[in-house]
This record gives C-alpha cells, sequence and structure tokens, in this order.
C-alpha cells in the first residue's frame, strides 16, 4: 500500500466496512469464528487506514465480485470522470499499470488492501467501487 494512505485516519465508515467484510468472509466459510471475533476486535481499535487493511489482508474476496466484460468498472468510469489515466492512477494507488488494466477488464480482483486505497483515493466506500459486501461467491486467492 502507498505509504501516503497508510497514515490516514480511518473514519467510523472505514471501520464499519472492514467489519461488513469481514462478516461476509465468515458466514461464507473464510474465517473461523475465533479469527473473526479477532479481526473484528482489531478493525474497531484500527485507528490509522494502515492498520484496517491489515485487518482485511489475508481474506479472499469472492469471485463474484468481477464485473462482467461488458459493463465499465467503477473504477474505470471513476478514473474516466476525473480525466486520469491508468498509468496515473497505478501510481497514485501504489499499484502496477498492468493491475489497474485487469481490474479494469474485470479480470483481476484486487487485494483488500489495494481496493480500500483505490476507493480512499475516489472517495467513495469499497462496497461503491467493488461491491464486497453481502456478496456469495467462491473465494479467490490473490
Amino acid at each position: 500500500m502507498d505509504e501516503g494512505y497508510g497514515g490516514l485516519r480511518a473514519s467510523d465508515a472505514d471501520r464499519e466496512q472492514a467489519v461488513e467484510v469481514l462478516k461476509a468472509a465468515f458466514v461464507q466459510d473464510r474465517l473461523t469464528k475465533a479469527d473473526f471475533e479477532a479481526h473484528v476486535g482489531q478493525a474497531l481499535a484500527s485507528r490509522t487506514y494502515a492498520e484496517l487493511a491489515a485487518v482485511t489482508v489475508g481474506i479472499p474476496v469472492p469471485l463474484s465480485t468481477v464485473q462482467p466484460p461488458s459493463a465499465p468498472s467503477p473504477m474505470a468510469e471513476q478514473r474516466t470522470r476525473r480525466k486520469i489515466s491508468q498509468a496515473e492512477l497505478a501510481d497514485a494507488v501504489g499499484a502496477s499499470h498492468q493491475t489497474v488494466i485487469l481490474i479494469e477488464s474485470g479480470r483481476y480482483l484486487p487485494s483488500l488492501p489495494l481496493a480500500f486505497t483505490v476507493a480512499r483515493f475516489f472517495g467513495v466506500t469499497v462496497d461503491d467501487m467493488f461491491g464486497y459486501a453481502g456478496r456469495s461467491g467462491a473465494p479467490t486467492q490473490r
């Protein structure tokens, strides 16, 4: 994650979003009850964006969050609206240009720390950007 974003203070909404991601992972058997409880405690105690992202770093996201190829991704829409190139976005969020291309095309799911960074960059929630909360599907490791 980009050091510039890690020091930002996490908001209550950021902590709530992380808890929603953890709830979805627990319901889908991607976290044990003990891990869920520990992670929720850490999420609620997180003061910075880096601490909050660390809480969800090892949790795979469901495959169902991948956009269909015909639908423009919210990330591409946000980037286009702001007249930012894929390379500029990649530099801003600490990702490779190839990663941005793959996420926008729906062929790659970002890690949760990267998802939080992208959402924060555009000033939206992770759910609005990637639709993690409340989705079901098989987990994937990235």
